[in-house]
């Protein structure tokens, strides 16, 4: 963490890198009994990660804007609703609406692998993130892939491996790593894709973006929204 947080006495209430393509060595396809089988398994994973989601996922970041004290000597980008700070040599894409230019998401691409940012709007309540790991969920069961609910450095994460073809026709396989922070009335969620996304990676390709997430600060602002709305960024100075 590189900024202070402020005590909790102080609280005011409240595309990317391209994926790892991995050959296919097999049909891939599902049959009835083993989509079954396969859901089965998510919903045992889904529950047993579920166990440990009232624990304090975001101590150590993301933020929200009222949690910390932004100091001055470290370089950010203030995209209004979404405060960022970028290590040396890491790349930003933005996915821009071309009527309103508002900003829908911000890609963080460095080496082979990237992080894609998007927020939305959540309940005061919370659950907003059980919502959208479930719809991830059916995403990836409809597109005969696999999915996988495991404990991550952000609670309950999803592993998803979606079949493509190639170029060539041949079978492939996209890889990517969701995470979900709640806030107060917001939600982050934090895509990881390419190399970064491997299980079998090492740490030091995956550590820059979990430091990375952690490190961005949420500033929802006080207008009402519909829950699960996307909350847009503004384009940094500079941009066109």
């Amino acid at each position: 963490m590189i900024f202070g947080r402020k005590r909790r006495s102080d609280l005011v209430e409240d595309a990317g890198a391209g994926p790892v393509e991995v050959p296919a060595d097999e049909d891939e396809s599902l049959s009835d009994q083993e989509a079954e089988d396969s859901a089965d398994s998510v919903t045992e994973d889904v529950d047993q990660a579920l166990e440990t989601e009232d624990q304090d996922w975001r101590a150590d970041g993301p933020f929200d804007y009222d949690e910390v004290d932004l100091g001055a000597e470290v370089a950010r980008i203030d995209l209004e609703t979404l405060i960022i700070t970028p290590w040396d040599g890491l790349n930003l894409q933005l996915q821009v609406d071309e009527e309103s230019r508002r900003v829908l998401a911000v890609t963080g691409v460095w080496a082979e692998s990237g992080l894609e940012l998007v927020l939305f709007a959540a309940p005061a309540v919370g659950g907003l993130a059980a919502d959208l790991r479930a719809e991830a969920i059916a995403e990836a069961e409809q597109a005969n892939g696999t999915v996988e609910v495991a404990v991550g450095a952000f609670g309950p994460e999803l592993r998803r491996v979606l079949p493509q073809s190639g170029p060539k026709g041949e079978k492939l396989f996209h890889v990517s790593k969701v995470w979900f922070a709640e806030g107060p009335r917001w939600l982050l969620r934090g895509t990881l894709l390419g190399e970064a996304a491997l299980d079998t990676v090492a740490q030091d390709k995956t550590a820059p973006f979990v430091e990375f997430f952690r490190n961005v600060v949420v500033r929802r602002g006080n207008q009402p929204m519909v829950p699960g709305d996307r909350i847009t960024m503004r384009l940094p100075e500079g941009a066109s």
